[in-house]
């Protein structure tokens, strides 16, 4: 379905900061004056894939044993208006349509009956903080992190993105996320679906052999592979 781009702007044009702020007429000035970050947004989002992922996967998995894994993402376009998130499941050809019909009754009943908990926020955050830590120590990451800060078709990307990162994480709520889940396009008839099926191409016959061989064991006597 349709969503936000990695920063937080819709395919219109609005921006979930906007949005979450005309939502929420009973907002502090606090609130208003942290949502206005440029970070906000892009953490919202970071916190809701990960809320959304677990909410899958302990009820399509867990509860409903329908498949061995549930995975929800996000595009990540930059500089690109809007965006859409992306719901994939793994099952078995008589379990492929009741395990649809679970992904989208978890999505919906996150807007509604079973809505964002502080638990799930604060169990969200520990996880993508503890991901942020460990991946600062990489140089894919500090590059990935400085790619575009001074490009005008990103203009929330800048040197908050890392400097102030923690603080926007630990200050997120659970109306925050809440308020960002409806920037979603979640209605029934604004989603795409489908089914796929893996099948053998016709003329392909079955082989006894392994697909892949059993390299040979290097080593097994005493000594090992540096013995002659």
């Amino acid at each position: 379905g349709a969503s936000p781009n990695s920063w937080g702007y819709l395919a219109d044009g609005k921006s979930v900061a906007e949005i979450v702020l005309e939502n929420d007429k009973r907002a502090s000035d606090y609130d208003k004056q942290r949502r206005k970050h440029p970070l906000f947004a892009h953490v919202a989002l970071m916190l809701l894939s990960e809320i959304v992922n677990r909410r899958l996967f302990s009820n399509v998995r867990e509860r409903k044993q329908l498949t061995y894994d549930a995975n929800f993402s996000f595009n990540g376009f930059e500089r690109l208006l809007g965006g859409w998130f992306l719901v994939t499941v793994t099952a078995s050809k008589e379990n492929a349509q009741k395990a649809l019909d679970a992904c989208k009754e978890t999505l919906h009943s996150l807007r509604k009956t079973q809505q964002i908990t502080p638990d799930n926020v604060e169990s969200a955050k520990r996880v993508v903080l503890n991901r942020h830590d460990i991946e600062l120590r990489t140089n894919s990451y500090w590059t990935q992190l400085m790619s575009g800060l001074q490009e005008e078709s990103v203009p929330l990307k800048g040197p908050l993105s890392f400097t102030d990162f923690k603080a926007v994480v630990e200050a997120i709520t659970p109306k925050d996320l809440q308020l960002t889940l409806e920037t979603l396009l979640l209605d029934e008839d604004k989603l795409y679906t489908c089914i796929g099926q893996t099948i053998k191409p016709e003329g392909i016959e079955d082989s006894d052999e392994p697909l892949v061989r059993q390299a040979p064991v290097i080593g097994m006597r005493r000594g090992g592979a540096l013995t002659g």
